[in-house]
């Protein structure tokens, strides 16, 4: 049986600061696995740090306004180059390398096809802020209503998919991601196992989140749009051919 080709795609906007720091470690725990970083239109000099280190970079030519809007994109390039298994980590540091070999684990053993770094189910790392993590517990409690699934941590970055997940996005679906929980609802209706399993979180050295003062209280409303947006969608039975 051939070995599984693995992708891990670090998504970045403005991380001129923390991104030399996530491919050092990245190089430093790679246990096969190949990096490109997708960076969303950023006007420093992340492109130019991911040269110096010899990194495939794949630049927007403007931001799409959040981070999803690079999901599609690394679904694309995974699908065109025949990644057998992807991974989402995020170019701000927050994510360790070392947990990479722990998430892709369900995916290679044909356990899962979506798995989620979950932060809440160990005690130690960062939690996020306070305003976000109400938004993140309200999300987590929907989709585990909405799947039968147990999630704690559904808008969590650090994230795995499978063959069928990528080919899916690659191939049949010809929409805009928006919300992560978009994403994670999708996969589910479509047939993707989900699971979460516990990884350790830093705080950002350098930088700012995009989820600023005003968009940790849009996040929300956002969220449920999409979340019900999701649901018309299942209702109307479209499906993988």
């Amino acid at each position: 049986m051939a070995k599984p080709r693995i992708l891990v795609a670090v998504i970045a906007y403005n991380e001129e600061m923390n991104i030399g720091r996530v491919l050092k470690d990245l190089e430093k725990h790679n246990f096969g696995y190949d990096v490109v970083v997708i960076d969303n239109g950023s006007s420093d000099s992340t492109a130019a740090v991911c040269k110096k280190h010899k990194v495939p970079c794949v630049t927007h030519c403007i931001n799409t306004g959040s981070s999803v809007g690079t999901v599609m994109t690394y679904f694309l390039y995974a699908n065109r180059y025949k990644y057998d298994v992807l991974c989402q980590f995020d170019g701000d540091g927050q994510h360790v390398a070392s947990e990479l070999k722990t998430i892709v684990e369900p995916i290679i053993n044909n356990r899962a096809d979506y798995v989620i770094g979950s932060r809440y189910l160990g005690k130690d790392g960062f939690k996020s802020t306070a305003i976000r993590r109400v938004g993140i517990k309200l999300f987590s409690t929907l989709i585990s209503r909405l799947t039968g699934l147990v999630i704690t941590d559904a808008t969590s970055g650090f994230r795995a998919y499978g063959d069928v997940v990528i080919k899916y996005f690659a191939l049949n679906y010809r929409k805009e991601i928006y919300d992560v929980n978009q994403l994670l609802l999708l996969s589910y209706y479509n047939g993707a196992r989900v699971t979460e399993l516990p990884v350790t979180m830093k705080e950002r050295m350098h930088g700012k989140s995009e989820f600023d003062f005003t968009n940790s209280f849009l996040f929300p409303l956002k969220g449920v749009i999409n979340i019900i947006g999701c649901i018309l969608e299942y209702k109307t039975k479209i499906r993988v051919a």
